[in-house]
């Protein structure tokens, strides 16, 4: 039993490709040319087993190891970017997590409102004196880039630079980047970073570099060099990425979904905050900014719900499939943004579970909340089979989202 789960035709429409797996092969084992399996989880009752099972699922591939290979005293490119919570098992990551939690506070992410209506404002205002707009590259992508660019302390006049070098950790593949261009471009971001930290050393200001940087737990524990680097590298690609889907994807099921428009005009009065913070939530679970959690491997070999997995094996858990579930969601592939006790997958579950979620939130209620009350006769601007998902087994989010009606 095969599933195409790397084409256009998928990329496009991959729900009715997982409503199959979930019936037929709801464990998948997809085994590539070289021998390897990679395991494709696509229930929700599965998916949040495997994110609550940090014992035999983990997230650094050195766990898989009989003898695990320490990091170097002078940590390779790869260590310098990856050497942070998303890809570490307790207790490496209980630390990282208890002392980036110091600097990425609520209180942090509350005072950013302003800015995000802020920025908001300006990118609409822009795109209304044009009197056209492509979502994604004129609003979705900007505006999330500029606000954790501004919460880091990156200066205006070096974001685009930082942006650039930071994409190149994702998506060099989508970017048409060779191994050399991205590497470049990695130690590029690295060596700014590095730059950056020493000056704050010097001159702490009221920034999160500054709140990293400083950051210690009580026994004096800090973050090293290495993990400021990948952490702040992880912070900006995170802090951007899932934010331009979940406005871009979000718009899109809007704008598809035109009677959904009219119950929030109708219910919000103003369009009240609490009734967009449920809609949003609803947005997140219909198509939101990630398709599959980033990976885990097994760590021993042992047997996962009667399929034997193997040490090494990959595993890839589905949030976008468990999202859909018909046995935890009633009538899960219609879109209601009345919909109560929406629990929801989109950030992950567990001790992995986003740490900026609460920021995501907020940029995509004020973002979304903008756009439509701003231009309430907003429509695409091409057919919706015309649009492009971008490629790749991560994220789920439009190449590009052209409308009209500004």
């Amino acid at each position: 039993m095969t599933f195409d789960l790397f084409s256009p035709a998928f990329k496009r429409d991959p729900f009715s490709t997982f409503a199959r797996m979930r019936q037929e092969a709801p464990i998948y084992a997809h085994v590539s040319p070289g021998g390897a399996t990679t395991w494709y989880i696509t229930r929700h009752e599965d998916v949040l087993a495997v994110l609550k099972d940090n014992d035999h699922f983990v997230k650094d591939v050195r766990n898989t190891k009989e003898n695990k290979p320490v990091i170097s005293v002078r940590p390779t490119l790869h260590q310098l970017i990856n050497q942070n919570m998303l890809f570490a098992d307790p207790p490496d990551h209980t630390r990282l997590r208890a002392l980036v939690s110091q600097a990425f506070t609520p209180r942090r992410v509350e005072q950013a409102a302003p800015r995000i209506q802020a920025a908001a404002d300006e990118l609409l205002d822009r795109a209304a004196a044009a009197g056209m707009m492509e979502l994604i590259a004129d609003y979705a992508l900007p505006l999330p880039l500029v606000v954790i660019s501004e919460m880091l302390g990156i200066p205006a006049g070096d974001q685009a630079d930082v942006a650039d070098w930071s994409q190149a950790i994702i998506s060099p593949g989508g970017r048409g980047l060779g191994q050399r261009l991205r590497k470049q471009k990695m130690r590029a971001l690295v060596a700014y970073l590095e730059r950056m930290f020493a000056n704050r050393r010097r001159q702490p200001q009221d920034d999160l570099v500054t709140a990293l940087v400083q950051a210690r737990m009580a026994a004096g524990d800090r973050l090293s060099q290495a993990e400021l680097s990948s952490m702040v590298a992880l912070l900006l690609v995170t802090g951007h990425e899932t934010t331009v889907n979940l406005i871009g994807n979000g718009a899109l099921a809007l704008l598809l979904h035109p009677a959904q428009l009219v119950w929030l005009r109708a219910n919000g009065g103003e369009w009240a905050t609490a009734v967009w913070h449920t809609a949003v939530e609803e947005l997140l679970r219909y198509d939101g900014p990630v398709e599959t959690s980033t990976t885990r491997w097994v760590r021993a070999d042992f047997t996962f719900k009667g399929h034997p997995m193997r040490r090494g094996d990959v595993v890839r858990v589905s949030l976008a499939s468990a999202n859909r579930d018909p046995a935890q969601f009633t009538d899960p592939d219609e879109l209601d943004l009345a919909r109560a006790d929406n629990k929801h997958l989109a950030f992950g579950h567990g001790i992995h579970y986003c740490l900026g979620a609460p920021l995501a939130r907020l940029e995509g209620q004020i973002g979304l909340q903008t756009l439509f009350t701003r231009f309430p006769n907003l429509q695409l601007a091409v057919p919706p089979d015309e649009l492009v998902w971008r490629p790749g087994v991560l994220f789920r989010g439009l190449e590009r989202l052209p409308v009209t009606g500004l």
